[in-house]
């Protein structure tokens, strides 16, 4: 991976847009990016991991400010970057959630969160996604690192690897966590550990299981579980005894079945011998039943008889009448159409009296009213047109009038011209002389801030540094004297070991020092017993103070470094005399700001005035020609109107319009077409009428009937025939059929009557007695039949419950190892294990450059011993002293000796990150700060490693405000903070 370029706008304290070319800067392989405290070094940095992972690294990230608070309210915070990823040109565009002006109405407005990600081709910038989702995932497939690691590989941070050079073994793991992925490792814990307790849950399960088997058997057999076989010892070893005692309850229940089957057997024979008693019985009284049911029958309908002939009387006269029922209604419906014919003669007859002027109605009289409506109609049309024709007129006078009053106002705005081009000139003069000189006034504006605020901030730091100093001293003396008790209590402590130790032994306990179980004489201690608590209480209040100093110390070099160079910053005038001159300057900039401001608006404003000087012009000429034209139209519409006005009062005669004429004209036809229709059509109908009362006379003759009148009233109402037909075969049909069922021999000769009451008491009483039996028997079959299937299911749950037992023994002894436990002598847990070898890799690669910066002096060491008190041990890091031979602690090394420490654990963890994560070649670095603690000596050997890490076109920036680094890296790139926001210099 290699960065490019970097755009910044309003992001941090830049307000406005920063660009860096890294190619640039970092052509030597090696550049500063140097600048005060709070400039924003490190919000370049940021700026880089937002734009690659949406994010900024540690705490900054938090608040999740990243707009910068000195941009105005019309520029979004946006970040550009540029990099090598993969053999591909790629530039990232992101903008993260921010608000933004409405652009309708006052407040504000929600801007969503932009990611855009383009390709380098030989055409141009292609794009790749411009969605969060899928661009993010573009970037880290290629970066093959997560957020933390990048952090710890691109971007140096030398304060982290401070506090993991001198951490705890289990503080110092927090980090090797974010960094290396043990994930798998930790999820095969867990799962070692829920396999244990699920294979624990699975035997007690399977305990239970077999406690309920037994139970189920002592209830099926009705039998008392034995004391052997309680609950709560079932299972705790081979259940020898289970299955024998299962076996003999099957047996007694075997016995059981074979004495109820003889049983149910012989209550089965007595109850078939009553139910066929019985039912020879039932049969005889169901046919005494059906004799007496069919004589009840017979018997009334022989009583109905007589009700029955006017009914067949009924059914003979209609069936003679029913072929004559559609000659009899075809007379009926002609005789009703001739009444309605006359009604409607009648009718027309009184319509047309009134409009008929005396003449009488004739289909020539009626075609001559159609003709005069129909030239009537024709005209119509041209009533339309004149109405048109006077509308134009009217909206002619209306143009001619408006195009008057534009044509007067026109004239009036030309007049006015010469005058408002004069005084717009005016105004552009006198802004382009304010513009001309408003950048040397921003310029002088720029330098004499910059010096007042590096005044006022020298005169305010000089009155912290004799503060700065005291703390320094008295935390100098807390520092001493807390060491001073730390090292006595750690003296005093292990003068009285031995009797530290024996207060821990007990009868019978192992000895920790020669093993042994009896303690005759154990040690005492003579004086105030110190216990390791006391001790680690001191130690951590030593180191307490050591850093209070360290931290005090730091604070008062800075501060007069950060002393020196306001000074150098800082003008010759007195802070008093410089804000006056500032006042004086701001005051001129904003005066000539304002009238440069409008020198644009002007500028456009006078091409405006010439513009609108020829569109005036060009328009009266338009609209002195469109009055003459109008004119002309409006006289020539006039003309023809006057001629259609005539011919319409010619056509439209007596009425009062044409329309109406039509009307009256069209509606005295109708009346007289319909008066001849309806002479027709009368004397069609009566013809039709005397047709068929002739057929209907005819008809009713021929069929036996006197009249018409006579066979009209024997027609029955439509299906009352057929339910005469029906009721009366329907009782024939009954009739003969009882009467043939009386005369059967099954019904004609019947022996007595039995006796059923006493029959059912016998059939019920052997009934009962064959249930009871049956019962009996149904009882002992299920037995059995549980007793055969828990037989089973009691035989595989043993199995399945030694199977168990086996496996969370076997279960439980792997999750005790993996968790640090059982026979896993060093307490060190799986992951724990895998970062340690992750940790001892590390300490390698960062041993050669340690021993570069450090003149051979020191290597780093991996320990893998357990913590204080039997805390669990593998993450533990030492430095080996060459000059002394002697194993020290990291806490040990000064400050300078830290850093050098911390910088060569930085670049090691960097190495074997990114050979874990699939050998990416990072060709850019970033070392932050640090470089204060060290001499001119370490700083040489600081600076060859450096060095050493550009080769092969590697570009290391390195990010410090020493004054000193200015001299050594050539190529920089200063940061400079002002009131308005941070930019960069030059």
């Amino acid at each position: 991976m290699r960065l490019h370029a970097l755009s910044v706008t309003a992001f941090g304290p830049f307000a406005g847009t920063v660009e860096v070319d890294l190619d640039d800067v970092g052509r030597d392989g090696l550049f500063l990016l140097w600048g005060p405290t709070g400039a924003g070094k490190t919000t370049l940095l940021d700026a880089v991991v937002f734009a690659l992972y949406g994010r900024v690294p540690g705490a900054r990230g938090e608040e999740k400010r990243l707009r910068s608070d000195h941009a105005d309210v019309g520029t979004r915070t946006e970040v550009s970057c540029e990099l090598t990823l993969g053999g591909e040109r790629l530039r990232v565009v992101r903008r993260p959630e921010q608000q933004r002006p409405k652009k309708r109405g006052e407040g504000w407005a929600t801007e969503q969160a932009k990611l855009v990600v383009s390709r380098l081709t030989d055409g141009g910038w292609e794009p790749v996604s411009t969605r969060i989702d899928e661009g993010s995932e573009h970037l880290r497939s290629r970066l093959g690192l997560d957020v933390h690691q990048f952090c710890q590989v691109v971007l140096l941070p030398q304060g982290d690897f401070a506090r993991f050079l001198r951490a705890e073994p289990e503080h110092r793991a927090e980090l090797l966590r974010t960094l290396f992925d043990v994930d798998r490792f930790a999820r095969a814990e867990d799962w070692l550990a829920e396999e244990r307790a699920a294979a624990r849950d699975r035997m007690a399960a399977q305990r239970a299981r077999l406690s309920t088997l037994l139970a189920r058997v002592a209830q099926s057999a009705d039998v008392d579980v034995p004391e052997g076989l309680a609950p709560e010892l079932v299972g705790a070893g081979p259940g020898a005894g289970v299955l024998p005692w299962v076996q003999r309850v099957r047996a007694s229940a075997g016995e059981r079945l074979a004495e109820a089957d003889a049983r149910a057997a012989e209550a089965a024979a007595e109850v078939a011998t009553t139910d066929a008693e019985l039912a020879a019985a039932r049969a005889l009284l169901e046919r005494y039943a059906r004799r007496d049911q069919a004589a009840r029958e017979l018997t009334a309908l022989e009583e109905r008889g007589p009700a029955l002939v006017p009914l067949r009387t009924e059914r003979d006269a209609g069936r003679r009448a029913e072929p004559l029922r559609d000659v009899l209604q075809a007379a009926g419906a002609a005789a009703l159409v001739a009444e309605q014919a006359a009604d409607g003669l009648q009718a027309a007859l009184r319509a047309w009296g009134p409009v008929s002027s005396g003449q009488e109605a004739t289909t020539a009289l009626a075609r001559e009213l159609r003709d005069r409506a129909a030239e009537a109609r024709a005209l119509l049309p041209e009533v339309e047109r004149a109405a048109g024709l006077e509308r134009s007129i009217a909206g002619l006078d209306r143009i001619i009038d408006e195009l008057g009053q534009r044509c007067a106002a026109a004239e009036q705005a030309a007049a006015g011209f010469p005058a408002r081009f004069a005084e717009q000139e005016e105004r552009v003069a006198a802004a382009r002389a304010a513009a001309a000189e408003l950048p040397a006034l921003r310029s002088a504006l720029d330098m004499a801030e910059a010096a007042l605020a590096a005044g006022r901030a020298a005169e305010a730091l000089e009155r912290q540094l004799a503060g700065f100093r005291d703390d320094v001293l008295g935390l100098r003396a807390a520092w001493a004297d807390a060491r001073e008790v730390w090292l006595d209590l750690r003296a005093r402590r292990l003068d009285g070991m031995a009797a530290e130790l024996a207060a821990g032994l007990a009868d019978g306990a192992d000895c920790p020092v020669c093993g042994a179980t009896e303690h005759p004489r154990p040690a005492t201690s003579g004086g105030e017993r110190v216990t390791a608590a006391d001790e680690d209480a001191a130690h951590v209040a030593a180191d307490a103070r050591e850093s209070a100093l360290t931290a005090a110390t730091a604070r008062l070099d800075a501060a007069e470094r950060e002393l020196a160079g306001l000074r150098a910053r800082a003008a010759t005038l007195a802070p008093g005399e410089q804000a006056a001159l500032v006042e004086d300057l701001t005051t001129r900039v904003r005066a000539a700001a304002g009238v440069a401001a409008v020198l644009r608006s002007a500028e456009e404003q006078v091409q405006r005035l010439a513009g609108e000087r020829e569109a005036v012009a060009a328009r009266l000429a338009a609209d002195r020609e469109e009055v003459r034209a109008r004119t002309a139209e409006r006289d020539s519409l006039a003309a023809g109107l006057a001629d259609l006005t005539q011919r319409l009062a010619v056509a439209r005669a007596a009425d009062p319009d044409l329309a109406t004429r039509v009307a009256r004209l069209s509606a005295v036809a109708a009346a007289c077409e319909a008066v001849v229709a309806a002479h027709t059509d009368e004397l069609r109908a009566r013809v039709q009428r005397d047709t068929a009362q002739q057929v209907a006379e005819e008809r009713a003759a021929a069929a036996g009937l006197d009249d018409v009148l006579t066979a009209v009233s024997a027609l029955l109402p439509p299906g009352r025939l057929a339910r005469l037909d029906r009721e009366l075969d329907e009782h024939d049909q009954r009739l003969a059929l009882l009467r043939g069922r009386l005369a059967e021999p099954e019904l004609a000769d019947l022996p007595p009557r039995p006796d059923m009451g006493s029959l059912e008491d016998r059939c019920a009483g052997a009934t009962r007695r064959r249930e009871e039996a049956v019962a009996e028997l149904q009882q002992a079959r299920r037995c059995t039949a549980s007793l055969a299937e828990l037989v089973g299911r009691v035989t595989a749950a043993e199995l399945e419950l030694a199977e168990e037992r086996d496996w969370a023994d076997q279960v439980t002894a792997l999750a005790d190892l993996a968790h640090g436990r059982g026979a896993n002598t060093r307490r060190m847990r799986l992951q724990s294990f895998v970062l340690a070898a992750r940790l001892e890799q590390v300490a390698e690669v960062a041993s050669r450059r340690l021993l570069d910066m450090s003149g051979g002096r020191y290597t780093f060491l991996h320990s893998d011993t357990q913590g204080r008190h039997g805390a669990r041990g593998g993450l533990g890091l030492d430095v080996f002293d060459e000059y002394t031979g002697v194993r020290r602690p990291t806490k040990t090394l000064s400050g300078g000796e830290s850093f050098m420490a911390s910088l060569a654990l930085a670049l090691g963890l960097a190495d074997v990150v990114t050979a874990e994560t699939g050998g990416v070649r990072i060709d850019t670095l970033f070392v932050d700060e640090g470089f204060g603690t060290l001499d001119a000596q370490a700083l040489d050997a600081v600076m060859t490693v450096l060095d050493d890490l550009r080769r092969g076109g590697r570009t290391v920036g390195v990010i410090s405000h020493l004054e000193e680094l200015r001299t050594r890296i050539p190529t920089r790139l200063e940061v400079v903070a002002g009131r308005n926001g941070s930019r960069l210099a030059g």
